[in-house]
């Protein structure tokens, strides 16, 4: 089952880093093999180790491509803090709050800039849980590949 859990962006960007180069490898090996072999093992003609290498490959990009993803999410929040401090809120977690004790800002001005604030806030967070969502489907998609060329690999 894949987890909702995030791992810190340059650990996640070298695992993708590292699944890519595997990937470049095995497609290698998987040539020289079909060249001394003389065909390929599968009737589409694509061996299990292809079809591997290009799994490998595919998912390196997409956990890449979610931690730029991640990294310009954090971007655009990290650029509505001079709003935020002009106008006495702070971000709580995925909602725009009042900070703690009093303000100088005029209520209805922190009310109006909160409300702003908060939607540019939301299309972040949106956009952020509609990336995790679509990167769960094709992990678990990857999985069942994975899966799949197990069980051929073992001849089951």
């Amino acid at each position: 089952m894949v987890t909702g859990r995030e791992g810190d962006p340059a650990s996640t960007s070298a695992l993708g880093g590292t699944l890519r180069r595997q990937a470049l490898d095995l497609a290698d090996l998987a040539a020289d093999l079909a060249a001394v072999v003389g065909g390929t093992s599968g009737t589409s003609g694509t061996s299990p180790a292809t079809t591997l290498a290009d799994e490998l490959d595919r998912v390196g990009a997409l956990l890449q491509a979610w931690t730029t993803d991640g990294v310009e999410a954090a971007h655009r929040v990290r650029t509505l803090d001079e709003r935020l401090r002009a106008a006495d809120l702070v971000v709580d977690g995925t909602r725009v709050v009042e900070a703690p004790g009093p303000s100088r800002v005029e209520a209805l001005r922190r009310l109006h800039e909160r409300e702003h604030l908060q939607e540019l806030l939301n299309r972040v967070t949106s956009a952020r849980a509609k990336d995790a969502a679509s990167l769960a489907r094709e992990l678990a998609r990857s999985r069942d590949t994975l899966a799949r060329l197990s069980v051929l690999a073992r001849g089951r």
